[in-house]
């Protein structure tokens, strides 16, 4: 570990950016570099370490031959890094994506740090920087999370999501006025931007989902909260998505099922009996077309919901 400054005040930090890694330590160094580079000296950057007890070894080689200084912080510290050296959080244990990031919420609002900046490890910070961010925040108050412009490595562009009211699937969106207007829409959590108190009043992330539909519940909260969300095009991030879980793996699928069960349940009561139907219907589909391992997916995510089994899951996926 490159020996940091002796601390000072956090006074003049502006902004903290989260950056969770798990199991990709070069993709989230990549993403760390593409901050420093455009970042401000009031910016922090928080390399929060998911399952630790077994990635820190391999993530500390790759940012030690990085060059770039940096500092393990305890999860408690009153006390941020210096101007240009990454702060870095050991979380022991696979938190998932709303528990690892939600420890570094809570480190800077410790902290008093007014804004943070969630960004995916798969994420690489084109254009502009949180000063821009912070300047539409001040500008609109009434506006409780921020997204950014976020190209996909397939081409699409979008901020956040709109649900779909027929099944609560979603569709990505970079409207901002579909953003502000539509009740449905919500900020994509790769690319999220707040004031630290307004997440820390809102509870933070929404732990129980572990992975999935977090954003969408997180924005549910802020808007009943009688905030609203909107975007800053100013700012775009690459993301090349589901570093992780894998695209279309059975691990995102069956967070996405059970998911968004406890979501429907949680904020549209009144849709599950009609959603519990169809989801019926597609269970006889599934079974007629002969595609069982979809089957036993989705119905192990629908009864581990109805049982309550939330958070991490124990199941073998596959």
């Amino acid at each position: 570990m490159v020996p940091a400054a002796s601390p000072s005040s956090s006074s003049d930090v502006r902004v903290g950016i989260l950056v969770l890694n798990y199991h990709h330590p070069k993709e989230t160094l990549d993403c760390v570099k593409s901050l420093l580079a455009r970042e401000p000296a009031s910016t922090r950057v928080v390399w929060l370490e998911n399952d630790a007890k077994v990635t820190w070894p391999n993530a500390r080689a790759v940012l030690k031959s990085s060059g770039i200084p940096y500092e393990i912080l305890e999860a408690e510290s009153t006390r941020l890094s210096e101007s240009g050296v990454v702060g870095v959080i050991l979380n022991q244990e696979n938190l998932g994506f709303a528990g690892g990031n939600n420890v570094g919420f809570r480190l800077l609002h410790r902290n008093g740090v007014p804004f943070t900046w969630v960004l995916n490890n798969d994420t690489l910070l084109q254009s502009g920087s949180s000063n821009a961010l912070v300047r539409a925040a001040e500008a609109r108050p009434e506006v409780g999370l921020w997204g950014t412009t976020i190209q996909a490595a397939d081409g699409r562009s979008y901020s956040g999501g709109l649900l779909n009211r027929r099944d609560f699937s979603i569709e990505l969106i970079l409207a901002t006025e579909i953003l502000e207007g539509n009740p449905l829409s919500f900020i994509s959590g790769c690319s999220l931007f707040s004031r630290t108190e307004v997440a820390h009043t809102l509870g933070y992330l929404p732990e129980d989902y572990f992975l999935y539909y977090e954003d969408p519940a997180f924005s549910m909260e802020a808007r009943r909260q009688g905030l609203a969300v909107s975007a800053c095009h100013e700012v775009a991030i690459f993301h090349e998505e589901s570093l992780s879980t894998g695209h279309r793996s059975p691990l995102m699928e069956y967070y996405s099922r059970r998911n968004r069960w406890a979501f429907i349940q949680r904020y549209f009561p009144s849709q599950l009996s009609v959603q519990q139907w169809k989801m019926w219907y597609r269970f006889q589909s599934l079974l007629f077309r002969g595609n069982l391992r979809r089957f036993r997916l989705e119905w192990q995510a629908m009864q581990d919901w109805k049982a309550g089994r939330m958070g991490r899951t124990e199941r073998m996926l596959g």
